[in-house]
């Protein structure tokens, strides 16, 4: 039975179809990645200077300051003020759940499954898979360590796996990870007609993932693939939540 738009708190985007869709491009996004790992060097390129690399090498050959961007005290700023961000808003979340749920509020009430979604993508996509399982086990040097950005070790495609980087690893970045969870509340905004608060939180977000490429901290392929991960898991879950409901009826 069709769920009633009132009572759907994530409107079109807890349709199975669109988590579907989703999740095949974001395989394929990985696929291209592989098939193309120029497209991760060029990019790393734009942001990277040969002569700031040379001028700051280190004598033990562990690298350079090769990535100017990463020292600029207003960019560095930004970066330390957005970083914990959707972890804040995740404990208010959190917070606010549990408020909820000691007044008596139940799965039913579509506030709660907005936060409980929206706390469990963050846990999930964030926290278990992509700091738990991928950066710390997947092993990709992050460009500033790789011998074309003035680092010691190869470059190594998306998703291959390899123990070149023993831990904390560029596949895929956390915090474009945790970025692509900012958009799933712009997106939410979005679909409430909140236009211009989705606008500024998308572009918030956006802005954390760039910053993760231009530091070197992460390829192209490690911040697009880390923000749309938890967009994919957010929208599987909202899709779960609402068949739930749905299965009630």
């Amino acid at each position: 039975m069709p769920i009633p738009r009132a009572n759907n708190p994530f409107g079109p985007l807890a349709d199975p179809l669109v988590a579907t869709v989703a999740a095949a491009v974001w395989f394929v996004l990985l696929l291209q990645f592989r098939l193309a790992p120029q497209l991760d060097l060029a990019v790393s390129g734009w942001f990277f200077d040969s002569a700031a690399c040379a001028a700051t090498e280190r004598a033990n050959g562990m690298g350079c300051s090769g990535f100017p961007f990463a020292g600029t005290p207003v960019l560095y700023s930004i970066r330390e003020i957005l970083h914990p961000l959707p972890a804040i808003l995740g404990i208010i979340a959190l917070i606010v759940l549990a408020a909820e749920l000691w007044a008596g509020r139940r799965w039913r009430n579509a506030a709660v499954r907005l936060k409980t979604v929206l706390v469990a993508a963050l846990i999930l996509g964030p926290g278990l898979i992509v700091n738990g399982v991928l950066k710390a086990h997947w092993g990709r040097p992050r460009p500033w360590m790789t011998e074309d950005f003035g680092g010691w070790l190869a470059f190594v495609e998306a998703g291959t796996r390899t123990s070149l980087c023993a831990s904390n690893c560029s596949f895929v970045s956390g915090e474009a990870a945790a970025a692509g969870w900012l958009m799933c509340i712009a997106l939410l905004l979005a679909v409430h007609r909140y236009v211009w608060s989705a606008l500024a939180v998308g572009v918030v977000a956006v802005a954390m993932a760039v910053l993760r490429v231009a530091f070197g901290a992460h390829y192209l392929s490690d911040a697009v693939l880390g923000f749309t991960m938890t967009i994919v898991i957010f929208l599987v879950l909202a899709a779960f939540a609402e068949w739930t409901v749905a299965r009630q009826r």
